[in-house]
């Protein structure tokens, strides 16, 4: 195939050739972020039996996957206990990320050990960078589907008139 076909072949493209392409992308950031995540806890595991009690590190990090399923976020946390009743229960208080791709680090790893404090920006650094690629993607979807909806309203006026 000569460069001007394949060219043309590219320009061939359909609308849901694009929304299928970013599905596949959106797929395989969340693949990703889950082998980071994984690797994260396998390492968080590692450190705790390395380390006393008082070093084992508070920090925890998830995949939520949003109500639509090509919709995700990555959520840092800390962990805690609550005591009620004699008991200590585990609880988690989510980090809020604010503007950005990033989250805010400092307050969150104030009192957490060296081990754990450079893990947790080595990996918020490729977290940043799957988050801002999964907003460019949902921007470009939003605009193709709104172009789709432009289109498709469009053609239905001329049979109409």
């Amino acid at each position: 195939m000569s460069s001007e076909q394949s060219v043309n072949s590219q320009l061939n493209l359909t609308e849901q050739d694009l929304l299928h392409w970013i599905e596949t992308r959106c797929d395989h950031l969340q693949a990703q972020a889950k082998v980071l995540v994984d690797d994260y806890w396998r390492q968080m595991k590692s450190q705790r039996q390395k380390h006393s009690k008082s070093e084992s590190g508070r920090i925890g990090v998830r995949i939520r996957c949003r109500e639509n399923q090509r919709a995700f976020s990555i959520e840092w946390y800390r962990m805690a206990t609550l005591r009620q009743n004699g008991q200590t229960k585990p609880i988690a208080q989510y980090v809020k990320k604010g503007r950005g791709y990033r989250y805010p680090l400092g307050n969150l790893l104030k009192r957490e050990p060296a081990w754990e404090t450079e893990l947790v920006e080595e990996l918020e650094t490729e977290f940043a960078h799957i988050r801002q690629q999964l907003d460019r993607l949902g921007k470009i979807r939003d605009a193709v589907q709104r172009y789709c909806r432009v289109i498709e309203a469009d053609a239905n006026n001329k049979f109409i008139g």
